[in-house]
């Protein structure tokens, strides 16, 4: 931390010290706010933290804490050392938060719980502790802080709302990627007049002003730099005439003054700083037992302490971090084992048998495969606490000590598997070349090769990753039958995303080919035994056809929705298989399954705290709502998904946003969304993403009646080389346009096709779209039998969006055969499902042609509760269900004081007064 004395009035730093005070006031006042306070070292980031503790103690309780930088490897650290003083609090969570809290900081035993609902924790522990008083978290140096505690402390941070809580982070430039999001206070130089100033109370003689305006030219506005720059010694430096440094070489100069002072004390003094800047805690006497062991005690810190280089109380504290960073580089290799030695020496194996662990590697000449047996048990523990970073750093100084190559080899290789599930790709790709090729045996060959894919399919999403999981795929066949599944599915995806952009040999044909061809290890586990036959039936699909691949789909459908019926309370082991069933429920246009498959997908993903997965969820649910006409619920889920990618800083989705915009009718939305992601995909090579595209333009511009440009919209997909999914939908789109647009000789390619596929499905949904269209081309004497059917066939579905279509194709072809009274029920029932579900083309094309019927329709005003914002919406249909506050706040990401004050929102715009009225309210809307 900086400086150990509470400042003076700070000089210069009205902008930052108003920006701060306001933070606290608005605590006082019932809000909550989040700021990172970034600067380069030495600029008073400290000061300013300090001021604000002092500033903030009348009326607010203080929580403080530290990064530290030789604790980075130890998960959740940093939460342990800001949340200690509340874990009183711990029982008073919900369930589930308060179990993977626990289990992260070790006080409860359980599986390694997401790392997002750790931060929902953190962020109802802070609001519950916040209930009797403001409360206001101070973070030093949290470019220091673990992984798993960035994660966590900055989820809790950006869903900050009305809890009477602030969080501020005091960064040291550059900003590292984790506090994104979060409003930021950049703190720069002083001015000139004001490091005068500063330089003027540290001088303790007269100066010429030669050698003032020298010194401050040389500090750069640093106030740091002008308290030390202030030593006579240096002044006399100066006045010598050493060149100035630039800026880049200010904390150089900081860093090499604390140097020379330590270097003045003796050598029993600077070993204990030494032994005080390797232990990263500050605790006094744990630095005096390791000192103890070395012959030395208390005293020899009084030189130190008199120096004003640290202070040593109820915590060993050092004066700044570049003191605790100098002791260190002062010191020689030999001298920095000695005391991590000295240090391993002390630390309880019981209680601290991780720190133990990192003392003792570091303590370590050349290679020694006890402590590397030790850092993979402190592996083991990180990752059950949920620390993947953690477990990746002790894999990865194991394979450094390791004398066996292979193990070692091994052991970098599971580094490279856990710093991957951390989300470090470049650190992953760097740990995997430490891997000997020829050393390793198949299956961690194979285990390799999908790790290199992942990674390449994570950063680059398109054309490179299929070929490379479809190898991984085939390699792991024979040594991990249920790995080899769970690869196969990545690559048909990944096949799929990719389309006619894939390299040689990844295309979705190479990849079904694999899949019929596979030879999967046994045993196989019930999930990956389901899974490989879905895959199966879609390779078939992608080979033969869906005439061929129908039967086998089915079947396989049949057992996803059996292995759904059966529930599996408290297990997230369905998220492994639902997103395949989502996609073969999909595929087959099952309305049911759909909904069934998508909503326990959804479900899942919230009630295991499993916030990863939501975002995919998310995205399979919001197509059935969308079909199903919904757009309400739609985007309220969007909503929610994007919620989690805000509170997590996770890349945007691209695609659900255009989904719903078409649905909607909104076509500025809609060309935003598609100016805005394509140039990114195509250089990715994300062929899927332009043919999605292509079909939501075309269903758009059939909705906006403007059918030459749905029929130029649809046109763009034909090059796509297989489509699976929603292929059905996107075929009844190109008829309607071909045949609207006065081009009915373009319709009979996706005619036929979707007859087939209407023929081998044989669901409602799918016959009737099929029907649909195949009125659509008919002769006026050979359409009325194919509406009505394609209306009754809809009419039996959950698929609204298709009905209420079919119903307005139907109602518009009546009333060209001049049945006006017989269109104006199919056109008036289509009218309102549009209306009602907000598909405002589809219903302005409705009410243009009731119109054209001699019916004056007046278009459907806004209802009660339409000013509602859709988070506002989404708490207030879920209280109307029951759900207390606590349980909205963890389904939304909010804690209950912030439920609270949506809801006291809603009822007012509502004209309610009680939870019990909020179904009637939105009811009527």
């Amino acid at each position: 931390m900086g400086q150990l004395d509470p400042p003076r009035t700070l000089v210069g730093r009205r902008r930052e010290t108003d920006r701060l005070d306001r933070l606290v006031a608005s605590l006082r006042g019932g809000q909550s706010r989040a700021l990172v306070v970034r600067a380069d070292a030495g600029m008073g980031k400290t000061a300013l933290l300090e001021r604000t503790a002092v500033a903030a103690s009348g009326g607010c309780r203080v929580l403080r804490a530290a990064g530290v930088e030789s604790e980075r490897e130890l998960p959740y650290a940093g939460v342990h050392r800001l949340c200690a003083p509340l874990l009183d609090g711990l029982d008073a969570l919900p369930e589930p938060q308060a179990t993977a809290l626990g289990v992260a900081l070790g006080l409860r035993a359980g599986p390694a719980p997401d790392r997002f609902l750790v931060g929902l924790a953190v962020l109802s522990l802070l609001s519950g502790a916040a209930e009797r008083q403001p409360l206001l978290c101070l973070v030093d140096d949290a470019q220091w802080l673990d992984q798993a505690s960035t994660q966590a402390l900055t989820f809790a941070a950006r869903r900050l709302a009305v809890e009477s809580v602030g969080m501020v982070f005091a960064v040291r430039e550059p900003v590292t990627e984790g506090f994104t999001g979060i409003e930021e206070l950049v703190v720069t130089g002083l001015e000139d007049v004001d490091a005068r100033r500063l330089l003027d109370r540290g001088l303790t003689g007269p100066v010429d002003e030669g050698v003032r305006a020298r010194l401050v030219a040389e500090a750069h506005g640093n106030p740091l730099a002008l308290i030390e720059l202030s030593d006579g010694t240096t002044v006399l430096e100066l006045a010598g005439g050493y060149r100035s440094s630039g800026p880049a070489g200010v904390i150089g100069r900081i860093e090499g003054s604390f140097a020379r002072r330590i270097g003045e004390l003796g050598p029993r003094t600077r070993t204990a700083l030494l032994i005080a800047a390797l232990e990263p805690v500050g605790d006094p006497t744990l630095v005096l037992a390791a000192a103890g062991t070395l012959g030395m005690d208390a005293d020899a810190f009084a030189p130190a302490i008199e120096d004003g280089l640290v202070e040593l109380g109820a915590r060993l504290r050092f004066r700044h971090p570049l003191v605790r960073s100098a002791a260190v580089r002062c010191a020689s290799g030999d001298e920095r084992r000695e005391a991590h030695r000295a240090l391993a020496a002390v630390t309880d194996e019981q209680t601290e048998p991780d720190r133990r662990a990192w003392h003792r590697s570091e303590a370590v000449v050349g290679l020694d495969e006890e402590v590397a047996a030790e850092l993979v048990a402190s592996a083991r523990r990180a990752r059950a606490r949920g620390g993947a970073a953690a477990a990746a750093a002790f894999h990865a100084r194991a394979a450094e000590l390791t004398p066996d190559r292979t193990t070692r080899s091994l052991r970098a290789l599971t580094a490279a598997e856990d710093t991957f599930r951390a989300g470090s790709m470049h650190e992953a790709s760097r740990l995997l070349e430490l891997c000997e090729p020829d050393l390793l045996d198949a299956a961690a060959g194979a285990r390799a090769d999908l790790v290199r894919a992942r990674i390449v399919f994570s950063t680059t999403r398109g054309r490179e990753a299929p070929p490379l999981l479809l190898a991984a795929a085939r390699a792991l066949e024979v040594h991990d039958g249920a790995a080899a599944v769970t690869t196969y599915a990545e690559a048909l995806l990944a096949g799929l995303s990719a389309g006619s952009s894939a390299r040689e040999g990844g295309g979705v044909g190479d990849v079904a080919a694999g899949i019929l061809g596979a030879r999967l290890a046994e045993p196989l586990d019930d999930e990956s035994r389901l899974m490989a036959d879905a895959l199966r039936g879609l390779a078939v699909l992608v080979r033969d056809g869906y005439a061929a691949a129908a039967p086998g789909l089915k079947k396989s459908l049949a057992a996803f929705l059996d292995r759904a019926g059966r529930g599996e309370p408290g297990s997230d082991a369905p998220l492994r298989w639902l997103p395949l069933g989502c996609l073969v429920a999909r595929v087959l246009l099952d309305d049911v399954a759909s909904d069934r498959l998508s909503r326990a997908f959804v479900e899942t993903s919230l009630r295991g705290g499993a916030f990863s997965t939501l975002p995919l969820a998310a995205a399979e649910r919001i197509v059935f709502l969308l079909m199903a006409g919904r757009i309400v619920d739609a985007e309220d889920l969007f909503t929610q998904a994007r919620a989690v990618i805000a509170a997590t800083s996770a890349p945007e989705s691209m695609y659900r946003r255009g989904w719903i915009a078409s649905f909607r009718g909104d076509v500025a939305a809609k060309a935003e969304f598609t100016e805005r992601w394509r140039d990114r995909v195509v250089e990715r090579g994300e062929a899927q993403w332009l043919l999605t595209v292509a079909w939501l333009d075309g269903f758009l511009f059939d909705s906006l009646g403007r059918y030459e440009e749905a029929l130029d919209s649809v046109g763009r997909a034909d090059g796509h080389p297989f489509d699976i999914g929603m292929s059905a939908w996107a075929l009844s789109e190109h008829v309607e346009a071909a045949v609207r647009a006065g081009a009915p000789g373009r319709a009979a390619a996706p005619l036929a096709r979707l007859r087939e596929q209407a023929e081998a499905m044989g669901t409602d949904w799918a016959v009737g779209l099929a029907r649909r269209a195949t009125a659509l081309a008919s002769a006026d004497d050979d359409a009325e039998a194919a509406y009505a059917e394609a209306v009754d066939r809809h009419g039996r579905t959950r698929a609204a969006t298709a009905h209420a279509r079919s119903q307005l194709v139907y109602g518009e072809w009546l009333r060209r055969q001049g049945r006006r009274v017989d269109a104006r029920g199919q056109l008036h029932a289509a009218y309102e499902a549009f209306a009602a579900m907000g598909a405002h083309a589809l219903a302005e094309r409705a009410r243009r042609e009731l119109s054209a019927t001699g019916e004056v329709v007046h278009r459907t005003g806004a209802g009660p509760g339409s000013e509602l914002t859709a988070q506002e919406r989404q708490i207030a249909r879920l209280a109307s269900t029951g759900s207390t506050n606590p349980e909205i706040g963890a389904l939304l990401y909010l804690s209950p004081r912030t439920v609270e004050w949506h809801l006291r929102k809603v009822y007012t715009k509502l004209g309610v007064s009680s939870r019990r009225q909020l179904a009637p309210a939105l009811t009527e809307r």
